[in-house]
């Protein structure tokens, strides 16, 4: 950095080392949007927690300390919505042959 450490401090500078983002999801770990002004319009079907999601037991947009907390916890709760949301053996839609065009579009 350019500084003599024995002469004057080393320039700290704060960082938002916490602030993570992730994917959007509500507390009970599904993935939400925004559609038609509505931020939490949910994706039918998609679920994130842990690590990936920025929900955690920490506060919104923080990389939990502990993930195993956040997995134990939004992960019961997107095991406990998709045990009532869906059923074993329930058919689901037919993707579009394009369907993954657009994650990866430039």
């Amino acid at each position: 950095a350019g500084v003599d450490v024995t002469k004057e401090p080393i320039p700290i500078l704060p960082t938002v080392h916490y602030n993570m983002g992730g994917i959007p999801t509500d507390f009970k770990g599904r993935v939400v949007t925004i559609k038609d002004g509505n931020p939490n319009h949910m994706v039918p079907g998609l679920y994130a927690a842990g690590e990936a999601a920025s929900a955690s037991v920490h506060g919104a947009n923080r990389l939990g300390a502990n993930s195993l907390l956040d997995i134990v916890v939004f992960g019961r709760a997107c095991a406990l919505d998709i045990a009532e949301r869906f059923k074993p053996g329930e058919s689901i839609p037919e993707l579009k042959p394009d369907a993954g065009d657009n994650s990866v579009a430039w």
